[in-house]
């Protein structure tokens, strides 16, 4: 049944009431739109999600080393006597691991530091009392979905929508209810989303990425789909209500589409790289002739709900970098070594010694695959070649034959100036300035950025 069309006045957020209350009489909302856990998960589990996939420990510092600012009074309700925090989450949580730092216990350490410097913390602080979460939703999409000083990933923006729409809303009742956001952009990324959970991937790491709201690299995707020559290329349009309709047969456009999902979530390309349609052009013109998908036209007009997700494999958690379906066939024993290390090492125990030994095996795995095809390296600074110089010979190397995806994989290592944790100026940095370290999600990101080069580099083939 449709849901009855609704005209919303602007709410009087004037007259929510305030109140001192406890802060242990405060609730993480389990239902909250940033999290992606269970909703029956207990409040320390909501707390240690916050701080490790919401950056809570950042809050954690401004308050300790700054107090608690006067503006950013949480926003709770009232639910079967507990007071729900609905707007706030990050902050509540920090003033409860101020007051209990075991809640979390890989940041007790730093917390229990952070008091000796700042001492006391609030006890209690005021909140605002909404009426009920009906009420709230607008003061949401004001405040997420639109300008804010630290707004919901994209993803998350446009699943606040889809919430809507399950709810019964029709498209039409939230342009109503929200006439200054474009509706329509943020039902394109959840129908793409929805048609990138149903492919079958070629790993488990990949399809592990494209089902959680957190790592789907959807700014970089909406960027290919926003642009016609990549619809044109892929067969599909969107129609006025954002819904995807797919004219080719499912199996020509799913090929090519599970190209540009992988390529993307493998970082082959990225934002930077496609960032105008000059890019995007090439990108389409370098395409991998098996996956350029036929425009042989579909026996019917498909759309998203045309495409079933698929349940992603559960795997352990993640603890060693080098999968162990990577093929070695250099002839370097040095650079074998370090490969049987990488394949070992837990990097969340140890990611200082995991990510300086990844820094040494990218520079010496580049130095062995030049060796083995007997191509001599000339010094830019004296007698020693180092990582910058075998990085450029490596992307002369692979523009000279035409493949790009490589070339800007090594690209993004050699001239990244942003200290990202797969960069040459951090590999660097935390090779030589004692005030750099890393975490173990920087290691692992660093090894993704790495890990198309190195498949390439250690297995080179015959000479």
């Amino acid at each position: 049944m449709a849901h009855k069309k609704t005209s919303v006045a602007n709410p009087n957020y004037e007259s929510w009431p305030r109140q001192k209350v406890k802060i242990t009489d405060l609730f993480l909302d389990p239902e909250n739109i940033r999290l992606q856990i269970e909703v029956k998960s207990s409040q320390e589990v909501l707390i240690n999600d916050l701080f490790f996939n919401e950056n809570a420990m950042q809050v954690l510092e401004s308050i300790a080393t700054s107090g608690f600012f006067p503006d950013e009074v949480p926003v709770v309700i009232e639910e079967e006597k507990k007071f729900i925090v609905i707007d706030g989450n990050r902050r509540v949580a920090a003033l409860k691991v101020l007051a209990r730092p075991e809640i979390v216990p890989a940041k007790e350490s730093s917390v229990k530091k952070l008091l000796k410097i700042s001492g006391s913390t609030p006890k209690q602080i005021e909140v605002v009392v909404a009426p009920d979460r009906e009420s709230i939703r607008h003061f949401l999409a004001s405040k997420h979905t639109q300008n804010t000083r630290r707004p919901w990933r994209p993803l998350r923006q446009a699943y606040f929508y889809k919430a809507e729409l399950e709810s019964g809303k029709t498209v039409q009742d939230l342009r109503n209810e929200y006439p200054g956001v474009n509706i329509e952009k943020f039902l394109r990324l959840i129908n793409i989303h929805r048609i990138a959970k149903s492919i079958q991937y070629d790993s488990d790491q990949i399809a592990k990425k494209v089902h959680n709201e957190r790592s789907f690299p959807a700014s970089t995707v909406e960027r290919l789909y926003e642009d016609k020559q990549v619809r044109d290329f892929l067969g599909f349009e969107f129609d006025k209500d954002g819904e995807v309709r797919v004219q080719i047969e499912k199996k020509e456009f799913e090929k090519g589409f599970k190209q540009i999902v992988q390529d993307v979530v493998d970082k082959i390309v990225d934002s930077r790289a496609l960032n105008n349609e000059k890019n995007r052009k090439e990108y389409l013109i370098n395409f991998p002739k098996a996956h350029i998908p036929k425009k042989t036209k579909g026996t019917k007009v498909l759309t998203s709900k045309d495409f079933k997700e698929a349940i992603p494999i559960k795997t352990k958690k993640r603890t060693r970098l080098a999968p162990k379906d990577m093929h070695f066939t250099l002839q370097s024993p040095g650079v074998r070594r370090m490969f049987t290390e990488l394949q070992n090492i837990d990097y969340h125990k140890f990611p200082n010694a995991s990510h300086d030994l990844l820094r040494s095996f990218l520079e010496c795995g580049l130095k062995a695959y030049f060796d083995h095809s007997s191509k001599k390296i000339q010094s830019d600074r004296g007698k020693y070649v180092f990582l910058d110089r075998v990085l450029k010979e490596f992307i002369d190397e692979m523009n000279g034959i035409k493949n790009h995806k490589l070339s800007q994989v090594a690209s993004r290592i050699k001239d990244n100036t942003k200290m990202s944790s797969y960069s040459a100026q951090f590999l660097n940095a935390t090779n030589h300035n004692p005030d750099v370290f890393v975490t173990p999600q920087e290691v692992e990101d660093a090894w993704e950025a790495m890990e198309p080069l190195f498949r390439h580099i250690l297995n080179p083939g015959k000479k």
